[in-house]
């Protein structure tokens, strides 16, 4: 999976920007939230965050190149590229040669054993031994996948070099209300700039976290974007109707 970084609107009446330095290479790991680049507009200069955790995979735009606002500017791709996991052409990383065993005496040619034991992609266990199933490996940094139950967490940026808070003045959306990757979500104030943040996927607005009005340091958690089946799992269960209260049972009429 991997994520388009695309020019934000940093201002109403903004159009493009210019990317004045790259914070972040090709190959490079990045963190969620985690500054890429700078970009400089007639309103602001500021600093743009990976949308997800992975590998930034390519550049689309250079230093001092002036782009129009929605332009992509890099791709974040799944941080598995990094670790030894399939590569970017979808091929699996070659395996490392296994140490060889202790010699061991050499057993009887058999040749239509050994060709059997040459095709499979493990050795056979000996007689009475049962052979392990071979486990996935999970890469260590690796992203959740877009939809899971975890969803995307947008937290707040860093809208400057020395910005460490910033306000929440307005939600654009709601709980419950879906909204496409780069989409307007709130606005934020700071010592610097008022702009609006955009969505960093596609999804459903799970929760709010911080109310309008509120001042929060950078990196705090605003909201949470996941899918529709996110927000119908999220929903509390009826409660089971409570049993009623058994009658009590006559009393014994007095023996005449």
């Amino acid at each position: 999976m991997s994520f388009s970084v695309t020019m934000p609107a940093l201002g109403e009446s903004v159009t493009e920007g210019t990317v004045t330095r790259w914070l972040k290479q090709v190959g490079d790991v990045v963190a969620a939230d985690e500054p890429l680049l700078e970009v400089s507009t007639d309103k602001v200069d500021t600093e743009i965050p990976s949308p997800a955790s992975g590998v930034l995979t390519a550049i689309s735009v250079a230093e001092d190149e002036t782009v129009a606002v929605g332009t992509e500017l890099a791709t974040i791709g799944d941080a598995a590229a990094a670790s030894g996991g399939p590569g970017a052409d979808g091929q699996p990383a070659a395996a490392a040669p296994a140490p060889d065993a202790p010699s061991a005496p050499a057993p009887a040619p058999q040749a239509p054993v050994a060709a059997a034991e040459a095709d499979a992609p493990y050795p056979a266990a000996p007689a009475g031994v049962s052979s392990p199933s071979p486990q996935p490996q999970v890469a260590a940094g690796a992203a959740p996948e877009e939809g899971s139950s975890a969803g995307t967490t947008v937290a707040m940026p860093a809208l400057g070099e020395s910005v460490t808070e910033g306000t929440v003045t307005r939600w654009l959306k709601q709980v419950g209300d879906p909204v496409a990757v780069d989409e307007p979500l709130l606005e934020v104030s700071t010592d610097k700039v008022d702009t609006e943040i955009p969505s960093p996927v596609t999804g459903t607005l799970l929760s709010i976290a911080v109310g309008e009005d509120e001042t929060v340091a950078v990196g705090t958690p605003l909201a949470l974007i996941g899918s529709a089946s996110d927000a119908a799992s999220a929903s509390p269960a009826p409660a089971a109707a409570a049993p009623a209260p058994a009658a009590p049972a006559p009393a014994a009429a007095p023996a005449t």
